[in-house]
């Protein structure tokens, strides 16, 4: 695959198998699946879908954005990644893309990756949270003055056992930088609890929404979490799991 797309943790997990990536892809197809479209060194993110596959053509059809300047960066760009990150963990690089009009409009076009990384462990799993039911985030900014603290609040796209990733609005707020750290972060657990811990922004993406907006994935670490703050996460994770897979059966939660 090349170009560092491997962690080297993934390597035992890359599919050769032609019959096997065509079935992981016809999958996501069919559940249409968001996934994330990263290119420029990770600095330009977009969603999308796969909107159908070809196997005569050795094919993969997707979802364009609607921002023409930010469609010409990405049919510029000499990497994707294309990236499923919550659950099972899917993930491939495309070197050429283009883009074509198919009878539903149009669409970016990509080779059928001939190899790509299915994951699935424990401690690699990055669960979606609810959108109906967002979970919020406060984060105290400590300006130096305790009289003029104030609290930022974003809301969490998902949540994995070593940390989160949150949703900020374009502009983003000039506290959250890659290495910033914030104590007594407050995340309201549905049905489990409050936390109060310290948080880590790893790395910050700008993302172009399906309606054109621009939000920010702001992925942050939990900081040495307390034993009862690894408490409320794991009965949250274990609640989510939980759900998830019920959903999958086709029950309730």
């Amino acid at each position: 695959m090349g170009y560092g797309t491997y962690l080297p943790d993934e390597e035992q997990y890359v599919v050769h198998n032609v019959k096997e990536i065509m079935q992981i892809l016809t999958d996501l197809s069919k559940q249409k699946v968001m996934l994330k479209a990263s290119f420029n060194h990770g600095h330009d993110i977009y969603l999308t879908t796969i909107i159908a596959l070809s196997e005569k053509n050795n094919a993969v059809y997707l979802d364009i954005g609607r921002d023409d300047a930010f469609n010409s960066r990405l049919l510029a760009s000499e990497h994707v990644v294309f990236s499923k990150e919550d659950g099972v963990r899917i993930k491939w690089l495309s070197e050429k893309i283009t883009e074509v009009a198919l009878k539903d409009g149009r669409a970016i076009k990509v080779a059928m990756p001939q190899e790509l990384v299915r994951l699935q462990r424990r401690e690699f799993f990055r669960l979606a949270t609810p959108i109906v039911d967002p979970v919020p985030c406060q984060i105290p900014i400590d300006n130096g003055n305790p009289d003029q603290e104030r609290v930022l609040e974003l809301i969490l796209a998902d949540v994995s056992l070593g940390g989160i990733c949150a949703i900020a609005p374009d502009p983003l707020d000039a506290a959250l930088t890659i290495g910033a750290s914030f104590d007594r972060c407050k995340i309201s657990f549905p049905d489990v609890g409050v936390t109060s811990l310290t948080l880590q922004v790893r790395n910050i993406a700008q993302i172009h929404m399906k309606d054109g907006a621009i939000k920010y994935r702001v992925g942050m670490e939990f900081i040495e979490p307390s034993r009862g703050n690894q408490g409320l996460i794991q009965r949250y994770t274990f609640n989510l799991e939980r759900i998830a897979i019920a959903l999958m059966n086709g029950g309730s939660k």
